[in-house]
């Protein structure tokens, strides 16, 4: 009887030993990102004739849209938690080829009720009261049965289960999330999770042609240029507060405009790491690498780190890393790479 009692408590506390030790959940995590561009001529003033009306100045305009969406798998291939925002941007020019304005915007997310989408939606719900709703539709599904949502021809939801909280087209989310979904790559122990972004416009005059003469030489015509730069980091961090993964990449799309105010071109590219070796950034490189590989070694550098210390990376006023252990494999600035870091932080929630 005391050996079987023995025994006994001896497979108790080999069950509570197994039970205490339970190995950490191994779960999928990726960001993915898909861009679309609108863009529309500029427009000269007319004055009003005798046979025709007046014709008001009307500025260009060069739209990118930038969505962007994380995502964490469980070991059954399901949603554990979804994060999709847009960045938004744009640049406007006259008719004459010069730029009126190119500045960056909040993410659609980040704008909240000041979007002004609530008074125009059939359903009375802002952008991010919508996106909210789809990412909580979309937990507990696999890739397929999100696909498999059913839509009309413009790609709004038409499912009794979907249509009165989203009327939003959500054909650039499945986008966005499929191709998280593509890029995912495993990890285990995962406590907190989080996708921030930063964005950046520039703009550049056109330049008219203008022929020679006998006191100048001539000038050949160049585009003006519109170029948004939305960088997002994904990241998820163990129950420590370090780093177990981290996604950078950069969605760098432009539209270009001639002298008269026209589009020149305005297509949507692939991101900088989608490019791999096209970017050509390894031929110019003072360490020989291009964004890829620089980019890789970054994420490399914040794993196992606290945010905080990866805050703490130190970088001159160009925006380089000056750590020794770093400078050697990244060479391209990193200021804009660390603030959407510091956004995915912020944006941070538990895994349950």
């Amino acid at each position: 009887m005391k050996k079987l009692l023995v025994l006994l408590v001896v497979g108790l506390l080999a069950v509570t030993s197994l039970t205490g030790c339970a190995a950490p959940k191994t779960y999928k995590f990726g960001t993915g990102s898909y861009t679309t561009i609108k863009s529309s001529a500029a427009v000269a003033a007319v004055e009003a004739t005798k046979d025709a009306a007046a014709v008001e100045a009307a500025d260009g305009r060069v739209q990118v849209t930038t969505v962007y969406a994380a995502v964490l798998l469980d070991d059954a291939g399901k949603v554990v938690y979804v994060d999709i925002d847009a960045a938004q941007n744009q640049g406007t020019f006259d008719a004459t080829g010069a730029v009126v304005k190119a500045e960056a915007a909040p993410t659609k997310t980040e704008k909240g009720a000041d979007y002004g989408m609530a008074s125009a939606s059939a359903i009375g719900k802002e952008w991010f009261e919508q996106m909210a709703a789809l990412e909580a539709y979309f937990v507990g599904k696999t890739l397929e049965e999100i696909k498999a949502i059913p839509v009309n021809e413009t790609f709004n939801p038409t499912g009794d289960d979907l249509k009165t909280s989203v009327s939003i087209k959500i054909d650039p989310y499945l986008a966005a999330v499929e191709k998280a979904v593509a890029n995912a790559v495993e990890v285990k122990g995962v406590a907190k999770v989080g996708v921030g972004s930063v964005a950046s416009v520039s703009g550049r005059a056109a330049v008219a042609a203008v022929e020679a003469t006998k006191d100048a030489a001539a000038v050949e015509a160049a585009p003006g240029r519109i170029q948004t730069n939305v960088t997002f980091t994904g990241v998820a961090f163990d129950k420590d507060g370090k780093v177990l993964v981290a996604f950078l990449d950069v969605a760098q799309n432009q539209g270009t405009f001639d002298a008269t105010g026209a589009i020149v071109k305005a297509e949507a590219a692939p991101t900088k790491k989608e490019k791999g070796n096209d970017y050509g950034l390894g031929n110019v490189s003072t360490i020989g690498k291009n964004w890829f590989e620089q980019a890789a070694a970054l994420e490399a550098y914040y794993v196992g780190k606290t945010a905080e210390e990866v805050a703490a990376i130190e970088y001159d006023a160009e925006g380089v890393a000056v750590a020794e252990d770093l400078k050697t494999s990244v060479s391209v600035g990193i200021d804009e790479y660390l603030a959407s870091f510091a956004k995915a932080v912020a944006n941070a929630v538990e895994v349950k």
